[in-house]
């Protein structure tokens, strides 16, 4: 290695360092720019810190992330650990990622069981008055645009795919935290909702 004349030569752990400080900056920069508010910038951050930079939470979410790889996509986990993981990074990554997590959710899926989702999301997207295109095709990548134009208002999704009946947006905010009531409508559902967020935290993870 080459140095100028006059400067010390900078010891390999300390460039290592700065190359993996400013991959995570530039990571760090990408997603968290997204949400509207100080509050939720701050939160997304958060998250985001604590999945690059080690420690219990990436701990926790590598196994999240591997129940998710090894087993059935609707099973490992308790309906609302997969509502807890999808809502803490859900919306701290820009739309076109988000998508193409959905996409790879999907494609997990059989035809049959994505045709049941389908049906599943069409009957209680009209029980809440939300619109869905005229027709919805049971493939990832068409399916993957209308799951993410349903996450671009927040809650929405989570709202249709929740396991309650049709309610007052009031009663839905209300009940939001309440583990009681914090089930999916169906194994679909649920598959869905795990694999958007396993693999939103594997392509975080993997940026590092």
């Amino acid at each position: 290695m080459i140095r100028p004349p006059g400067k010390p030569l900078e010891p390999i752990f300390f460039l290592r360092a700065r190359t993996h400080n400013s991959r995570l900056s530039d990571v760090r920069e990408c997603y968290g720019k997204l949400a509207g508010t100080v509050a939720q910038r701050r939160m997304y951050m958060g998250i985001l810190d604590e999945l690059l930079g080690g420690g219990q939470r990436q701990k926790e979410y590598r196994d999240f992330v591997n129940r998710y790889e090894q087993g059935a996509p609707s099973e490992g986990y308790s309906d609302q650990e997969v509502l807890k993981r999808y809502g803490d990074v859900s919306h701290a990554v820009p739309a076109d990622q988000y998508a193409r997590a959905a996409q790879e959710a999907l494609a997990k899926l059989s035809p049959e069981e994505r045709a049941a989702f389908v049906k599943m999301l069409q009957e209680r997207a009209a029980a809440r008055g939300v619109a869905l295109p005229r027709q919805v095709a049971p493939e990832p990548k068409d399916l993957g645009k209308v799951l993410t134009d349903l996450h671009g208002k927040p809650g929405q999704l989570r709202d249709i795919l929740g396991g309650g009946d049709a309610q007052p947006q009031a009663q839905a905010q209300a009940q939001a935290s309440n583990p009681i009531i914090d089930m999916l409508a169906s194994p679909q559902a649920k598959a869905v909702l795990a694999g958007i967020a396993a693999m939103l935290v594997k392509r975080v993870m993997s940026s590092r």
